[in-house]
């Protein structure tokens, strides 16, 4: 897509080509990956590919990004923690955020899906990037906590200063660890919300991941309505969400995201930073470094026993070591498979599903990956092909065909 001359002139992210110190991916014309849609491309070879699509009753949707990149670009637009200050850069490759609170921002993206669906007459949207960045960074499970996210969220009716002296003291607690002290909750195997409790949460961490959430959730609601007031309510408006083990701490609430979603779908089956059967580990190879730096003398060992019990892999076969997980070998199929069930039981049944399927590998794992979405009753795959693959294909169609 490319913006109108209209949309860019009031579009905060015009000026990416100027800074190249920031982001040198620019001299060759890639833009960042921000919210919205910028200017400055020739798209008529876009609108003849679409015309001709339509011609044979092909389907032609849009994709866009929206928060979770591009803070490091436009540090003036960028997520703040709790306190004020930047995101972590030592975090920086699961992204620096965007905040989802400021209004030039997203009344610009949304002008910008409105022109999309009437310039370029398109049938629907899988938007992108609608979250948080991925919970493997620690300090933007802290974000965003600026001015313009208190202010909306007071406005949904949460006591914000309230919230950031509970996650604070909160975090004062998990610093006042000891080694004994974890080792103990290591062995009671506790669930995610018995270990907040038993380091002092009152339920402030909990109204923290909803009221984050929930100033998402409403974001999306708006950019649903607007494409179906400009296109009709034809225009399907859906977008990838975490898997159900991180979704909370990612910004995703499933039910309130239903509310302006027509369907749900995911990243990747696995790999990169939003894949369904690596976002766990991902996370435990930046969480567990960081419970050792935290607590004197705990092991990565104990560290990832404690984040795989809460999440609840510590039945499966993981590495016990930040090096294993990053070359070892994971058991990608039956993660994939459990994140689909959890998927599966924890919606409501009113908005299709459609789980990623990487199907570009082995066959066989593809034909496991299938079977997990098809064996827990979803209504489909968000399926990424490799057209060279026939067996796979084949696979594919067999199982998900229909």
């Amino acid at each position: 897509f490319a913006a109108s001359r209209e949309l860019a002139h009031n579009g905060p992210f015009e000026d990416w080509k100027s800074r190249l110190d920031l982001w040198p991916r620019g001299k060759d014309g890639t833009y960042p990956p921000v919210a919205g849609i910028v200017s400055g491309f020739d798209d008529a070879p876009l609108l003849k590919l679409i015309e001709a699509c339509k011609q044979v009753g092909i389907e032609v949707w849009g994709h866009i990004g929206l928060w979770s990149y591009g803070g490091n670009v436009f540090p003036e637009y960028a997520m703040r923690d709790i306190e004020g200050n930047h995101l972590d850069e030592r975090y920086k490759q699961w992204g620096i955020g965007l905040c989802p609170s400021r209004k030039e921002i997203n009344e610009w993206t949304k002008d910008g899906l409105v022109e999309a669906v009437k310039r370029y007459g398109i049938d629907g949207f899988c938007v992108d990037h609608a979250r948080y960045p991925a919970p493997a960074n620690l300090s933007a499970l802290f974000a965003c906590g600026c001015d313009n996210c208190r202010e909306e969220a007071e406005s949904q009716g949460f006591a914000f200063e309230s919230l950031k002296k509970g996650l604070l003291r909160w975090r004062e607690s998990v610093r006042g660890l000891t080694r004994e002290r974890l080792r103990a909750i290591v062995d009671a195997q506790p669930g995610f919300w018995d270990f907040l409790r038993w380091l002092g949460d009152d339920g402030v961490v909990l109204e923290w991941l909803e009221c984050r959430a929930l100033l998402l959730a409403g974001q999306m609601e708006e950019f649903a309505r607007a494409v179906k007031e400009a296109g009709g309510e034809d225009k399907v408006f859906g977008s990838d969400v975490f898997p159900p083990s991180i979704a909370l701490l990612g910004g995703h609430l499933y039910d309130a995201w239903e509310r302006g979603a027509d369907y749900l779908t995911g990243g990747s089956s696995f790999g990169g930073v939003v894949g369904w059967a690596t976002t766990v580990t991902n996370l435990a190879t930046e969480w567990a470094p960081a419970l050792c730096r935290t607590v004197e003398g705990v092991t990565e060992e104990e560290a990832l026993r404690l984040i795989y019990r809460l999440f609840g892999y510590d039945d499966l076969d993981l590495p016990m070591s930040v090096e294993g997980i990053q070359n070892g070998a994971l058991p990608l199929d039956e993660i994939f498979a459990r994140e689909v069930a959890r998927l599966k039981a924890g919606t409501s049944g009113n908005v299709p599903l459609y789980p990623p399927v990487s199907a570009g590998g082995d066959p066989e794992r593809v034909r496991r990956l299938c079977r997990a979405v098809a064996d827990n009753g979803c209504d489909g795959a968000m399926v990424g092909l490799d057209v060279s693959k026939g067996e796979n294909l084949k696979i594919v169609r067999e199982i998900l065909g229909g």
